[in-house]
C-alpha cells in the first residue's frame, strides 16, 4: 500500500480534492490534524469523508510531527499542505523523509510578506512595481512615520483578508493597528508574528496570475479578475478565462519574479494590481489559490492544478496542456444584514440556471456580525460560461434565486 501524508488543510475543498485524487491514484490517506472542529463549517467536502488514518497532533509543532514520523511504521511517498500555515513545517517535513517539497529558504521569501517586499527592493526588481511600504513591529511605531493615505496594513504572514484594513487618515490607521495588537492568533490557531506591513494603497483592477512549476519551469495556466468588498478587501468574487491577461509578457514577467525568490516546486498564486501601464504586486502566494480558483481554472482551461500538485508531491510530473477557452466565475454570499442566518431557501431553483456548476452553503445556523475576513462568507456560487460576462451574470442569477431566513436580535 502506497501512502500519502496531509498536514491540515484548506477550508474551501482544494486539499480535499487533493485526497480524492491521491485515492484514485491508489494511496493511503493519512490526515494529521490539532482539531477537526476547525472544519466543521464544510459540509460539502470534510477532509473525514476521505481520509483513512486521522492522528490528532500539534501540527505547528515540527519537532512534535518528527517524533511521530520516527515512531510511524508507514513509508510516505509524499507529504502535502494546503493552508499558509502549514506550508513551512511541512517542507521541513518532506525534508525530513527525503520527498519532493519547496526550498524552505525559498518558501520563506515568499511566505513572509515583508521578507518578500524586501528582498525584491534590495534586488532591484522591475517586472513588478511594489507600493511603499513601512515594517513595523509594534502600534507605536507610526508615530515617527511619513504616511501617505489612504494606506493599507496587513499582518505579514496572515492570509483570508484576515487583519487587512484600508485605512482613510491616521486615525483609521491607529485604531486598525491597535485592535490588531490584541489579535495574537487566527481562527487557524496559528501564532501571528506580531509584524505588519504598511502599504501605499494602490487603486486599481486587482488580478491574480495561475502558475504551476513543470518539467520546463513555471508555467502560466490563467489570469483570474478578482473583485474585492469594504475596508477589510475581502475578496467577494472572481472570473477566470482566456482574455483576461492585462500584459502580453505577463507570463515571463511571473516566471522571473518566482526564479528570482528561488521557487521550484509546486503552484504559485501571485496577485497583483494593474495601474496605468504598470503592475503592482501584491503578495505572492506559493501554494495553489484559495477561493476555488483552481476549480475555477479547470472548467476554464481543462488543467486540473491540483492532481499536477499532487503528483508533484510523488515526484512525478505530467504535460501540462490547455484544452479549454472557457469562463469560469465564482460569486460569493455575502452577509450584508446582522443576525443570525438560520435557514436558505431556493437552491434547487438556484441549482438550475444555464452555467451553474456547484453551490456551496457553508454550515447553518450563522452569526453574522460584520465582513472582516473571508470567514464571515457564507457559501458560494460557482459557474461557467463563454464569455466572462456569461458567466458572471449565471452567479448573479443564482444567488438572486436564495432566499435566506434571517434572526435579528
Amino acid at each position: 500500500m502506497m501512502h500519502l501524508l496531509f498536514v491540515e488543510t484548506n477550508t474551501t475543498g482544494t486539499g480535499t480534492k487533493a485526497m480524492k485524487i491521491a485515492k484514485q491514484l491508489g494511496y493511503k490517506i493519512h490526515f494529521w490534524t490539532m482539531d477537526l472542529e476547525q472544519y466543521n463549517a464544510m459540509t460539502d467536502n470534510h477532509p473525514l469523508n476521505f481520509a483513512d488514518q486521522v492522528v490528532i497532533i500539534n501540527t505547528y509543532d515540527t519537532n512534535r510531527m518528527k517524533e511521530e514520523l520516527a515512531r510511524s511504521e508507514v513509508k510516505f511517498a509524499g507529504i502535502l499542505a494546503f493552508d499558509d500555515y502549514h506550508l513551512i513545517p511541512v517542507a521541513e517535513l518532506a525534508s525530513y523523509l527525503g520527498v519532493r517539497g519547496h526550498d524552505i529558504e525559498a518558501l520563506k521569501r515568499a511566505r513572509y510578506k515583508h521578507i518578500m517586499r524586501t528582498y525584491l527592493k534590495s534586488q532591484h526588481f522591475r517586472e513588478f512595481l511594489q507600493p511603499a511600504f513601512h515594517i513595523i513591529h509594534h502600534p507605536d511605531e507610526i508615530i515617527n512615520l511619513e504616511i501617505s493615505f489612504p494606506c493599507v496594513i496587513k499582518p505579514v504572514d496572515d492570509s483570508g483578508s484576515n487583519g487587512v484594513t484600508i485605512c482613510q487618515n491616521r486615525r483609521n490607521l491607529e485604531l486598525s493597528l491597535r485592535h490588531e495588537w490584541q489579535r495574537q492568533r487566527n481562527e487557524r490557531g496559528y501564532e501571528l508574528a506580531r509584524k505588519w506591513l504598511i502599504e501605499e494603497w494602490i487603486e486599481g483592477q486587482e488580478f491574480s496570475a495561475e502558475m504551476l512549476y513543470t518539467v520546463d519551469g513555471w508555467k502560466l495556466i490563467s489570469v483570474t479578475k478578482k473583485e474585492t468588498y469594504g475596508p477589510h478587501a475581502v475578496e467577494c468574487g472572481h472570473v477566470t478565462g482566456p482574455k483576461l491577461n492585462p500584459f502580453s509578457d505577463l507570463e515571463e514577467r511571473c516566471k522571473k519574479l518566482l526564479d528570482l525568490l528561488g521557487l521550484n516546486y509546486g503552484a504559485a498564486h501571485i496577485e497583483f494590481f494593474v495601474r496605468g501601464n504598470n503592475l503592482y504586486l501584491v503578495e505572492v502566494n506559493p501554494r495553489l489559490a484559495g477561493d476555488c480558483i483552481p476549480e475555477l481554472v479547470e472548467f476554464a482551461t481543462g488543467v486540473d492544478m491540483v492532481r499536477h500538485v499532487v503528483l508533484q508531491s510523488i515526484g512525478t510530473n505530467e504535460e501540462v496542456t490547455i484544452t479549454r477557452q472557457r469562463y469560469a466565475a465564482i460569486k460569493f454570499v455575502l452577509p450584508v444584514e446582522q443576525g443570525i442566518y438560520q435557514t436558505v431557501m431556493g437552491m434547487e431553483e438556484a441549482q438550475k440556471v444555464a452555467g451553474v456548476k456547484r453551490i456551496s452553503i457553508g454550515k447553518l445556523p450563522f452569526k453574522a456580525n460584520g465582513i472582516k475576513s473571508s470567514y464571515q462568507r457564507l457559501g458560494f456560487v460557482m459557474a461557467e460560461g463563454d464569455s466572462m460576462e456569461n458567466a458572471i451574470s449565471s452567479t448573479q442569477e443564482a444567488m438572486d434565486r436564495l432566499e435566506w431566513r434571517i434572526v435579528h436580535e
